[in-house]
C-alpha cells in the first residue's frame, strides 16, 4: 500500500510518459490488502496458457472450490469480475430499468454507478427514528421492495441486524446485501440465504484476497435467480486472469485467511492509537478500515494536511457523512506511519 506519487505531470518525445521525480506514497483511502495477492496468483498467472484465449466456461475446479468456501451449492452461485459489474447486474434483474431500490444509508459509490447505469432510482433510508422493516414498509407503500444495504457498511464499518433483515425478507423484499469485507467480521448476512431465496449476498475477492486489480466477484441467492442471470450475462464472459485468481487464491485459503487475521488483530490496535488523538473520534468498525469523525477542524483539512505528509485517506464527505474521514487497516509499520503523520499535523488544527 506503499504507492508512488508523481510530482508534476509531462510526456516525453513521442507521446510516452516522461520519468519524473517521485514521493512515497501511504495509501490508506482505498481499502486495499496490505499483504497484496497471493503468490500462487502471481505464479499462476505467469505459467498460464490461457490469458490469449476467448472466455469459456467455468471448470468445475473453481466452482467447487467456491461451493466449499461459500458453503452454497454450485447451483445458487454467480461469478462476475468487477463488484460494479455484479450490482449492475443484479439490480437490472432484481430492479429492472428505471425502477426503484431502496438503500440503506450511508451507500458508497459502487452502487450510485451501478444505478446510474441501469436508469435506477435510489430511495434512500435511515434507521436512526426507528427499526428498519418499518421504515422501508412505509417507503414502499406497504408492498414488497428491492432493498440494499452493505454489511460491514462500506462507509462506516457498521453491521445490520440480521433480525431486521429478516423481517424484510419474510415481507416478501429482495434484499441485496453487500458483504465485500465479510470475511473481516463474524456476523455474516449471507448465512440466511439457505432459508431465504430472496436474500441476495454479494462478495468480493478484492478486499480479503489482495484482487482489487483482478476483480472477481460472486453473488450467493437462489438458484431461479442464478439462472436468469446467467442467460443474460453468461459466467462464460469471466476472464481468464479473474478465473485464474480466483482458483489460486482459493487454493491458497490458509495464508490469505491468516493475512486477514493480522489486519483485525491490527484494527484493533490502530483503534486504540486513534483514541488517544484529540481531534478525530474512532468508530468500532467491522471492515478493513476504521471510520473516524473528526471533532477539531474538518475532515477536508484532515485530508489534506495528510496528503502533504504523503498519507492518503478517504473523506467521507462524498458518502453522506459530513466530517468524517475513513483510514484503511494495513501493516504495523503502516500504522506507525500513519500515527507520526496524525501528531505531526495536530498541531495545525
Amino acid at each position: 500500500m506503499i504507492g508512488r506519487r508523481v510530482n508534476s505531470p509531462g510526456r516525453s518525445q513521442g507521446g510516452f510518459p516522461a520519468v519524473l521525480p517521485e514521493e512515497p506514497v501511504l495509501r490508506l483511502h482505498l481499502n486495499e490488502n496490505p499483504y497484496g495477492c497471493s503468490l500462487l496468483v502471481q505464479e499462476s498467472l505467469s505459467i498460464s496458457g490461457t490469458l490469449a484465449m476467448q472466455p469459456g466456461s467455468l471448470s468445475r475446479k473453481l466452482q467447487e472450490s467456491l461451493s466449499r468456501y461459500s458453503r452454497r451449492p454450485a447451483g445458487e452461485l454467480y461469478l462476475a469480475d468487477s463488484p460494479l459489474d455484479l450490482l449492475s447486474r443484479v439490480l437490472s434483474v432484481s430492479v429492472g430499468r428505471h425502477g426503484k431500490v431502496l438503500a440503506l444509508t450511508p451507500y458508497g459509490s459502487t452502487l450510485r454507478q451501478a444505478a446510474t447505469l441501469n436508469d435506477v432510482v435510489i430511495d434512500s433510508l435511515s434507521t436512526d427514528s426507528g427499526p428498519l422493516e418499518v421504515t422501508v414498509r412505509e417507503r414502499a407503500d406497504g408492498g414488497p421492495a428491492t432493498v440494499y444495504l452493505s454489511s460491514p457498511n462500506e462507509v462506516t464499518g457498521t453491521v445490520t441486524s440480521p433480525l431486521e433483515i429478516v423481517a424484510l425478507l419474510r415481507g416478501g423484499s429482495t434484499v441485496i446485501a453487500d458483504e465485500t469485507y465479510a470475511e473481516y467480521t463474524d456476523r455474516h448476512v449471507g448465512v440466511l440465504g439457505g432459508e431465504f431465496p430472496n436474500l441476495i449476498s454479494i462478495r468480493s475477492f478484492a478486499p480479503w484476497a489482495g484482487l482489487w486489480g483482478i476483480p472477481v466477484s460472486y453473488a450467493a441467492t437462489g438458484a431461479g435467480l442464478v439462472r436468469e442471470l446467467d442467460a443474460l450475462y453468461p459466467q462464460t464472459r469471466l476472464s481468464a486472469a479473474s478465473r485464474i485468481a480466483a482458483g489460486a487464491s482459493l487454493d491458497d485459503l490458509a495464508i490469505l485467511d491468516n493475512r486477514v487475521k493480522h489486519v483485525r488483530l491490527e484494527r484493533a490496535r490502530l483503534y486504540r492509537r486513534l483514541r488517544k488523538l484529540n481531534f478525530v473520534q474512532p468508530s468500532n468498525s467491522h471492515g478493513p478500515f476504521i471510520t473516524c469523525e473528526v471533532t477539531r477542524g474538518n475532515s477536508d483539512t484532515v485530508c489534506a494536511l495528510l496528503e502533504r505528509e504523503g498519507v492518503l485517506i478517504h473523506n467521507c464527505r462524498d458518502d453522506g457523512l459530513e466530517d468524517f474521514v475513513r483510514v484503511t487497516v494495513g501493516t504495523s509499520e503502516q500504522t506507525d506511519h500513519l500515527m507520526a503523520a496524525m501528531c505531526r499535523i495536530s498541531v495545525e488544527l
